[in-house]
């Protein structure tokens, strides 16, 4: 906290200013640091906090009718300012993986006095895939062991999808999951693959998958991935998908770990008929059965799944 006097005697003004010029001078010869985190208040906030909560309360040592004033924020729009509270301005701003840290300084008046206060903000890193589940996804995902698969919500799928930083679709598009075309059922007991450059990039993590099943309790079908070649080599991704019934089902990997060396191909073995929609503009690989490599080619269908991966690990 630094205070300035307004209202000085002459003398007192010029010993300050000679005081301030030695201390400048010395502290030139020492180093020319102008490192914000000096002098700082520090804070620790968990990542993806509220929008509207408490950050903290200002304390002035300065006495009768005080005015606040944000004068500076590092992260624009970060910190909202109500009275003497610092509350979160815009969550999005409180991740990690963006922002490290964010720096606040506000002046406190009284009328004559000014109280400069500074803060430093330190955003605590969290499990991303855990900060976006609610209720029982979050609860099944706390429990899962590395490699399990755990459904999870449409609007968690999406969060996550819309969320974590440097996040990749692969399988198939947005727009050939929600178009207008009608869902036809595919035969099950297959292993598939969407062949139309929906691809997952070099150096990610897969860690989410959604897929149209065209019937119920469903229990045996896999994720896939090949790397660089969509006939395969097909290798399983974690375990079998919890058991599930018809139409979208969202899943999150546990224990994502293991990036992709070169362009992947997101494929699954289909235990049970999978949704799928007529595509002029796709194609796929397929074979009968659980296997990892794929033989057959046909064309003018997209099979309704889709994976998501990241290229920035975000979870334990």
């Amino acid at each position: 906290k630094i205070f300035i006097t307004m209202k000085t005697p002459h003398f007192i003004k010029l010993c300050f200013c000679v005081t301030i010029m030695f201390f400048a001078s010395c502290s030139s010869d020492d180093s020319d640091s102008n490192d914000p985190s000096d002098n700082v208040i520090t804070i620790n906030i968990a990542e993806y906090p509220s929008n509207g909560d408490l950050i903290a309360t200002l304390d002035s040592n300065l006495e009768g009718n005080l005015n606040y004033t944000l004068t500076f924020v590092s992260v624009p729009d970060a910190i909202i300012f109500n009275g003497n509270e610092l509350r979160v301005g815009d969550w999005l701003a409180f991740d990690y993986e963006t922002n490290e840290n964010i720096f606040i300084t506000v002046d406190v008046s009284n009328g004559s006095d000014t109280e400069i206060i500074k803060y430093k903000i330190v955003i605590q890193n969290v499990d991303d895939i855990w900060a976006f589940l609610n209720g029982s996804s979050r609860t099944a995902y706390e429990n899962a062991n590395d490699g399990d698969w755990v459904q999870i919500s449409e609007s968690e799928y999406n969060d996550l999808a819309n969320y974590l930083a440097n996040t990749t679709k692969s399988g198939a598009s947005d727009n050939q999951i929600y178009n207008n075309t009608s869902v036809e059922s595919s035969t099950g007991d297959r292993t598939i693959a969407n062949n139309n450059d929906i691809n997952i990039p070099s150096n990610s993590y897969l860690f989410a998958f959604k897929y149209y099943s065209w019937i119920n309790n469903v229990s045996t079908s896999r994720i896939k991935l090949s790397q660089g070649d969509a006939g395969g080599l097909y290798q399983d991704v974690g375990n079998v998908l919890p058991e599930h019934n018809d139409e979208y089902n969202h899943f999150v990997l546990k224990g994502a770990n293991n990036p992709t060396s070169s362009e992947g191909f997101i494929g699954m073995y289909a235990g049970g008929a999978v949704g799928a929609k007529d595509d002029n503009n796709s194609s796929y690989k397929w074979r009968n059965g659980n296997v990892d490599n794929l033989d057959n080619t046909a064309s003018g269908s997209v099979y309704l799944f889709q994976g998501l991966s990241t290229t920035l690990k975000q979870w334990n």
